[in-house]
């Protein structure tokens, strides 16, 4: 594998970004006491990807995108859409 020698990585047009958001979670496989449903809590998720799309609603970012020097032949693999209220915060890395 060629080091890439320091150089900024190829600019795609999309920002890097790591969203931390909230889930929903399952509390048992089968039926469950009363007696064992826990208190509510935050399942918290983190996810890193390039942003592709936003609006009021939510987020969609993607981990993989290739054949990213042919735009008329871009692709991506692994997107994921992050509703705007499930979004704790968010970070630009790159």
């Amino acid at each position: 594998m060629k080091k890439s020698g320091g150089k900024a990585g190829p600019n795609i047009g999309h920002p890097l970004v790591l969203i931390e958001w909230t889930d929903a979670s399952r509390l048992a496989v089968g039926w469950m006491d009363y007696g064992d449903i826990p208190d509510p809590y935050l399942h918290r998720g983190i996810s890193v990807g390039f942003l592709i799309s936003e609006n009021k609603n939510g987020k969609i970012i993607v981990p993989t995108i290739a054949d990213f020097e042919h735009p008329d032949n871009r692709h991506a693999y692994g997107g994921m859409l992050i509703p705007k209220s499930a979004i704790l915060s968010e970070r630009r890395l790159k």
